[in-house]
C-alpha cells in the first residue's frame, strides 16, 4: 500500500464525516411529545447546515440542544437534543398556558395552526410574549405532552441545532 492510498482513503473517509455531520443526520424521536406528526421510534434526516444557511420559519421542525455545546446530536453526546416545532418567531406575539399556544404574527394576522392537536383543554392563565429577535418558540405539536418552550422559555438560533427534511416510520407487524 503506498502513501497516495492511504492519504486518498483518509481523505474519503474525512469528506464523508463532514457530510454526515454537517449535511444530513440521522435522528429517531423519542417520546410521544410531536404527536400525531411524529412517532415514538419515527427516524429523521436532518440537516446541521440548514439551520445555518436559512433562518427558522414558523412550522419548521427542528432539533434542539439546551446546552452550549456545539457536539450535541452526535452519537457520543451526552446532552438531551429535543425535536419540536417553530411556532413563533421574532416579532410574533405568543399567548400560551399549559394546553394551548396562540400567535399573532407582526403584521397581526393569527396563525391557525397553532391549536393543540391533542386532547388538551385549558383556556385561563395564559401568558404573553413578544418574541424577540434572535429568539424562537418551539413547542411539540402533542401540547399537553411536552416539554418545550412554555417550561424552559425561549430558544437561540445557536441552540437550533438541525432541521429535519424527512420522517421515516419504520414500523411492521409480525
Amino acid at each position: 500500500m503506498n502513501i497516495k492510498s492511504v492519504v486518498s482513503s483518509a481523505l474519503t473517509v474525512l469528506a464523508c464525516g463532514l457530510g454526515v455531520t454537517l449535511v444530513m443526520r440521522p435522528t429517531v424521536v423519542s417520546g410521544a411529545s410531536m404527536m400525531p406528526t411524529l412517532h415514538d421510534k419515527d427516524v429523521l434526516i436532518t440537516s446541521p447546515l440548514a439551520t445555518q444557511l436559512f433562518r427558522p420559519t414558523r412550522g419548521d421542525i427542528v432539533t434542539i440542544c439546551l446546552s452550549a455545546t456545539p457536539l450535541c446530536g452526535f452519537i457520543f453526546s451526552r446532552d438531551t437534543q429535543y425535536v419540536k416545532r417553530i411556532v413563533a418567531v421574532p416579532g410574533d406575539l405568543v399567548r400560551y398556558g399549559a394546553c394551548n399556544i396562540f400567535v399573532t404574527t407582526r403584521a397581526g394576522e393569527k396563525v391557525r395552526d397553532t391549536e393543540p392537536t391533542m386532547a388538551c383543554r385549558e383556556w385561563s392563565d395564559l401568558k404573553q410574549v413578544v418574541i424577540p429577535d434572535g429568539l424562537y418558540f418551539a413547542a411539540g405539536d402533542n401540547r399537553g405532552n411536552s416539554f418545550d418552550s412554555r417550561v424552559f422559555g425561549l430558544v437561540s438560533k445557536s441552540q437550533i441545532h438541525a432541521k429535519v427534511l424527512v420522517q421515516m416510520r419504520l414500523t411492521w407487524a409480525p
